[in-house]
């Protein structure tokens, strides 16, 4: 089931104060929560090790008449002391997007602000509940803002830190030639009625996906999307060629859990075995794969560029590739080897619900996935600290 449902609020303000005065007002936690009805606390720093970064990881509780809402909003992109844009990247189970974004504007030493928020619900009447409650929150909190920062002084910004990609033909090219290998894998597992290839197959799709993403103009960063792309197959068809005696040494601990355990002889019906080495190669991938090829791309591409923190935006937004990736393996299965629970889900909700069951009965892929990014961080600075690789 599918449904759109697109609220759109637009506010203006008129701040007596410069741009370059009024920008920590709106972008610094602590000076945001004097004027914001929603308390906001910074949770990790972005590119600059700054608030205001690319990459900036913030939590925002809201006061709502159902009960208190948290979000948590991740910075897209960041002009000071110009243009900022967030996401909502964790939120209530029927919120399927939330963007912001803030405009400002120089007009005779003061500043026109505008406000800019969409987003969407899974469940139609949702978006016009919440849409008055909102837009008085938001205009209450800017005339206080107007308050607040008006007679502002000057504060220095730091300089702006622009991106540019490097020559992105040779790892397009490189990127696809990897979707040609996983569906040759896939295929061969299959006609080997070999269970592992349904994890092969999801890569595949991943993988695709990822691609369609970076193509479409879904991510920023597009020369380090397309970089970890082999990454990530490096490990896995490593660790599944050791597994097959292909290739010299023994597969890693994780993977070797999740293809012993698609392999296991025994009573366990074919179905248990099909998901359960599924989920295991998907924990493998995220715990372990993961942070490595994370650490190891900053380190060997752009850690004299920007700080790591700055793809945590692009890095969480790829989340519903891999909604859009399990959605087309299911659709593959055999009905039988799907759980009763997950067929009537997918026949009465919304993905998003489907999501919050899903990650509640079997494994929690958001939450993994994003402290996958912050190890991968912790792996980075210790590797660059010792001059070693990431392990």
């Amino acid at each position: 089931m599918s449904y759109a449902v697109a609220v759109e609020l637009q506010l203006e303000a008129r701040i007596a104060a410069p741009p370059t005065a009024v920008w920590r007002y709106v972008t610094d936690p602590v000076r945001m929560n004097e004027w914001s009805l929603a308390p906001i606390k910074l949770l990790a720093a972005g590119d600059g090790d700054a608030a205001d970064g690319v990459g900036a990881y913030r939590r925002v509780d809201v006061r709502a008449r159902t009960g208190p809402v948290r979000l948590f909003e991740v910075i897209e992109h960041s002009e000071p002391p110009a243009r900022l844009v967030y996401r909502v990247v964790r939120g209530p189970e029927l919120l399927r997007s939330h963007r912001g974004e803030l405009t400002l504007r120089d007009d005779g030493g003061a500043t026109e602000l505008r406000w800019q928020v969409r987003f969407d619900f899974a469940i139609p009447g949702v978006g016009a509940l919440t849409r008055g409650e909102l837009r008085g929150q938001l205009e209450a909190s800017l005339e206080a803002l107007t308050r607040v920062a008006a007679g502002a002084a000057v504060v220095p910004l730091p300089p702006l830190r622009p991106w540019h990609d490097g020559d992105l033909a040779p790892l397009h090219v490189a990127a696809r030639s990897f979707i040609d290998i996983q569906r040759g894998l896939a295929d061969e597992l299959f006609a080997a009625a070999d269970p592992k290839a349904w994890f092969a197959r999801v890569y595949q799709y991943v993988t695709e996906g990822q691609l369609a993403l970076i193509d479409g103009g879904g991510v920023t960063h597009r020369e380090w999307a397309l970089r970890l792309i082999p990454r990530f197959h490096a490990y896995y068809a490593d660790n599944l060629a050791r597994w097959r005696g292909r290739a010299p040494g023994h597969a890693e601990t994780s993977w070797a859990e999740a293809f012993g355990f698609a392999e296991s002889a025994g009573p366990r019906p074919a179905a248990q075995k099909l998901v359960g080495g599924l989920l295991l190669g998907v924990r493998a991938h995220i715990e372990e794969d993961l942070p490595r090829a994370l650490a190891e791309v900053w380190l060997d591409h752009f850690a004299t560029r920007c700080d790591y923190a700055r793809f945590r935006a692009d890095y969480l937004l790829m989340a519903p590739v891999f909604r859009t990736a399990a959605d087309r393996l299911l659709d593959g299965m055999p009905r039988a080897m799907i759980p009763a629970w997950l067929r009537l889900a997918r026949r009465t909700l919304p993905a998003e619900l489907q999501d919050a069951i899903t990650n509640r009965r079997s494994y929690d892929v958001p939450r993994r996935r994003l402290e996958a990014f912050e190890r991968g961080g912790r792996l980075a600075a210790w590797a660059r600290d010792r001059g070693s690789r990431p392990t």
